[in-house]
């Protein structure tokens, strides 16, 4: 009759331990030997009262429920010793799946690099924070600024009011003229620039911003490696 109320108050006891025991307590002790032995103790008292629960009463049913509870007890103890490992390993793998449903979702590399997947159209787009701002922009290399249209300027602190759309820039549509403006910030996952030179293009000729090179300028690498664009500053 004790055993199922043993194998309860073991088991909280020992989720209290990996989750981290109120400070102060004998099992919250910092130091490593200790904290093993306390697992130790916990797991051999579990063993043997199952090992009694066996002798006394029995059976092929009682044999299956300790085998299981032993496996229990060996995938807690090993997931805690490498829960640091195992933490790391579970966010790679949500970052990677996260790039391949959504190619701008921008990975972070173990070298600090922001990671970008081509789309299914050749080009590169990046789920950026344009002055914190949320937007999604299209990298082109052929550009020579950051190109922001006018339907988003207002949402990234611009008055259009404010624009002088004075500046003139060739496009494959012919001579336009865009507002010059300056982006206090543009962040691509772990990377981050600063007082941005860009433009704002006239009401409805532009559907998606561009990330051109006075963006890129600014990092220290921009890379291709087969279907990979690598940002790093």
């Amino acid at each position: 009759m004790l055993f199922w109320p043993l194998v309860i108050i073991s088991l909280v006891a020992l989720s209290l331990f990996l989750v981290g025991p109120p400070s102060g307590a004998f099992i919250a002790s910092e130091d490593a030997e200790l904290r093993l032995v306390y697992l130790i103790v916990l797991t051999a008292g579990i063993t043997i009262a199952g090992a009694g629960r066996l002798l006394m009463r029995g059976g092929a049913r009682t044999a299956r429920f300790a085998v299981v509870w032993i496996g229990v007890f060996a995938g807690l103890f090993t997931a805690f010793t490498h829960r640091d490992s195992l933490h790391e390993d579970m966010i790679a793998l949500y970052d990677r799946a996260r790039g391949n449903i959504h190619p701008s979702v921008a990975l972070a590399t173990p070298q600090g690099e922001a990671e970008l997947r081509r789309n299914w159209d050749g080009h590169y787009r990046a789920e950026a924070e344009v002055n914190g701002v949320r937007l999604h922009l299209m990298i082109d290399t052929g550009a020579s600024m950051v190109l922001i249209p006018y339907e988003d300027a207002r949402s990234v602190g611009i008055n259009p009011d404010n624009l002088d759309f004075s500046l003139p820039v060739a496009t494959a549509n012919g001579k336009s003229s865009v507002a010059p403006i300056t982006l206090s910030s543009i962040k691509i996952g772990p990377i981050a620039v600063f007082d941005v030179q860009a433009a704002v293009a006239h009401p409805g000729r532009l559907k998606t911003g561009l990330l051109g090179m006075s963006f890129l300028d600014k990092l220290d690498e921009t890379s291709f490696r087969g279907n990979r664009l690598l940002l790093r500053n």
